[in-house]
Parts: C-alpha cells; structure tokens; sequence
C-alpha cells in the first residue's frame, strides 16, 4: 500500500497543473485537507509558482543588471 503523502507528492505537480483526472483531483483534495505536511507543501508550492510568475513579469532594473554583470567578471570560476 502507497503512503499517501508519498502519492500526493506524486500528483502535486500534476494537480497545480490541472491535470488529474476527476477522481485523482478529489483524492489529493481529500488528503489536502486533512494533513497538514502536504497542506503546508502545497502551500509553498503555489506561492513558488506565484514568485516565479511575478519575477518573469517584472523586469530587472538595469543597475542590478549592471551590479551583478559587474560581480560576475569579478567573481572567478571554480573548477
């Protein structure tokens, strides 16, 4: 038998993406609401999705662009 945080980690992805099939969608919301680990997963996931849409949207000030082209020539590489 599969654990079933084990299996909402499986679907969460799939889940924020809308797609589960009916049944799937209805399992992870019943196991959603009522753990509290996932809950608090699937929380965090939708607020990265959220950050990650803002970021692209928003473009970067060209002095931060300038700072950081700055630190990246001054920075050397390691091997």
């Amino acid at each position: 038998m599969i654990d079933p945080c084990e299996r909402c980690e499986e679907v969460l992805q799939p889940f924020l993406d809308r797609e589960l099939t009916e049944s799937e969608r209805l399992e992870a919301e019943s196991h959603l609401d009522t753990c509290s680990y996932c809950r608090k997963r699937y929380r965090f996931e939708v607020e990265l999705r959220r950050y990650v849409r803002q970021v692209v949207v928003e473009p970067m000030p060209a002095q931060l662009k300038e700072r950081l082209a700055r630190l990246a020539r001054q920075t050397p590489l390691e091997a």
